[in-house]
């Protein structure tokens, strides 16, 4: 064998051109021969972690550091592997390390302010994001995530700055388009934030187009067949299908692939002539034309003041209505809601989807420990009802066996199920998750409770929603901060209750705009 030297220069060699399996290969070598080599650990660790081996590269370079904890290359990359693995307390302790040894060791700024906003520390991620801009200004990285986190912290004409800045420098890089698109689109421009927002197929490196058919762009359509699908979350679908029936009232057919705990519930909306899965859509008939379902507002040329918002679009089927109204013990005639405690649903928590590091990070922000929402099960003249599932269902077992929480969802098996109980409830308080969108699709009256960075799709400034009449939005004013959003809501749902006896028709006339 070379000498460790000569396999180092060619390891490294092989690992700048990008051929990660012959670098790995002489890296381990090398360990072999000098388990000592901290170097080797190092490299082999980045070597993994670039490709998408987060915990082993985080196993290699902890070993590196363990024999070099002086080294801030070791302490920074170790940083990063952390956080891409998700461990974001332990990248942040890290990265601080190395600044301690180093204060402006390479890189490490940045990375530190990055991990902070992963962490949901947004004021602190800001501080070291501007000042990792102010070492690197023309950083592309740094000036992305410069950019995002000031978006989040609600310093909008800043974020703009620093995304278009990111932009010039990396003039056919889709990602800051992106971020500019939900820029844009949370300050209410829809007409260049939806424009923007089709740059996503240039991040994802995917095409919109299916079976080599042309995307609908919003061309007369009148006689033509179009397949709509799905791209995104389920939440996404509720929302966006109101645009199907649209299209079938300009001529079309349309068909639609939706995901299989939608089929059910979405064979009712108007329009829809066939529906089908990704397993079954080789059973759909030829089309003309297609169009993901987050394009359609786009395709529409649509306005924030002419957002299609009218009738509910979305009828649970009425046998199971009156199925799951039987199994609850909840008369369907001969009952006033004076009569009775208001029917409250309850969700506190979305999908962790723990094995998306960004995705769980974004659920712990919109998510809400059932321990804050549980005092509202003891607000006068209300029967509380659990629409949570998932292992956060498991934090309100307590309250259901003491007979303060009923929870019916052991007996759902899709939203078809989960709209017939909501269609029983007279308002639902949840947290941003696809129960929001399915229960305000309803036309049922919803109190939806919004992180401080809420999604774009509720706008900025305001309680009301322009997609959904029958929605209540309670902000966070600061990040993480649910007990004055908690306040809000007990005081509001006690108030509503005490001051009409008709309570369910006065909180689906008091939920739309202005209230």
């Amino acid at each position: 064998m070379a000498t460790i030297e000569e396999a180092y220069a060619v390891a490294i060699d092989h690992h700048q051109a990008g051929r990660l399996e012959e670098a790995a290969i002489i890296y381990q070598r090398i360990l072999d021969v000098d388990p000592e080599q901290a170097h080797a650990s190092h490299l082999l660790g980045i070597v993994a972690g670039q490709r998408g081996r987060p915990a082993e590269a985080v196993a290699l370079i902890a070993a590196a550091v363990a024999r070099d904890g002086s080294n801030t290359d070791f302490l920074g990359n170790l940083g990063a592997a952390l956080k891409a693995a998700g461990r974001h307390d332990e990248a942040i302790r890290h990265f601080a390390r190395a600044l301690a040894l180093e204060p402006a060791a390479r890189g490490v700024p940045g990375n530190l302010g990055s991990a902070l906003a992963a962490d949901d520390r947004i004021g602190d991620a800001v501080s070291w994001l501007g000042r990792a801009a102010a070492l690197d200004p023309s950083h592309f990285e740094t000036l992305l995530n410069l950019g995002i986190a000031l978006r989040d912290a609600g310093r909008f004409d800043a974020a703009e700055t620093a995304l278009e800045t990111a932009k010039s420098l990396r003039p056919d890089h889709p990602h800051p388009v992106c971020e500019l698109a939900v820029l844009k689109l949370a300050l209410g421009d829809l007409e260049e934030g939806l424009a923007l927002y089709e740059r996503r197929w240039d991040y994802t490196g995917q095409s919109a187009a299916v079976s080599g058919k042309p995307v609908w762009r919003g061309e007369g359509i009148a006689g033509k067949t179009i397949l709509l699908y799905y791209e995104q979350g389920l939440g996404d679908t509720l929302q966006f299908v109101r645009y199907a029936p649209l299209l079938a009232d300009r001529g079309a057919r349309v068909l639609l692939i939706v995901q299989p705990e939608l089929r059910r519930l979405l064979a009712s909306v108007r329009g829809i002539d066939r529906l089908a899965t990704y397993d079954d859509a080789d059973g759909l008939p030829g089309f003309d034309l297609c169009c993901p379902l987050m394009s359609l507002p786009f395709a529409f040329g649509t306005r924030i003041d002419a957002i299609p918002s009218g009738a509910p679009y979305i009828t649970p089927p009425p046998d199971l209505v009156a199925g799951w109204a039987e199994r609850l013990g909840w008369s369907r005639s001969g009952e006033s809601t004076g009569s009775r405690p208001l029917r409250v649903g309850f969700v506190w928590s979305g999908n962790p989807r723990r094995h998306d590091p960004t995705s769980h990070a974004m659920d712990r922000r919109r998510s809400v420990p059932f321990a804050l929402m549980e005092p509202l099960l003891s607000v006068p003249g209300i029967e509380a009802v659990s629409l949570q599932v998932g292992e956060a269902a498991e934090q309100a077992r307590a309250a259901v066996a003491a007979g303060r929480l009923s929870d019916p969802m052991a007996g759902v098996t899709d939203f078809a199920d989960t709209a017939a109980i909501a269609a029983h409830l007279d308002l639902v308080i949840t947290v941003d998750t696809s129960v929001a969108h399915l229960a305000a699709a309803m036309g049922r009256p919803v109190w939806m409770l919004s992180r401080c960075d809420a999604c774009w799709r509720w706008f900025r400034g305001r309680d009301d929603s322009p997609w959904y009449p029958t929605m209540r939005l309670y902000r966070q004013d600061s990040p993480g901060d649910w007990a004055p959003v908690m306040a809000r809501v007990g005081h509001d749902l006690a108030a509503a209750t005490a001051r009409d006896q008709n309570c369910a028709e006065a909180l689906s006339r008091k939920a739309r705009p202005g209230w």
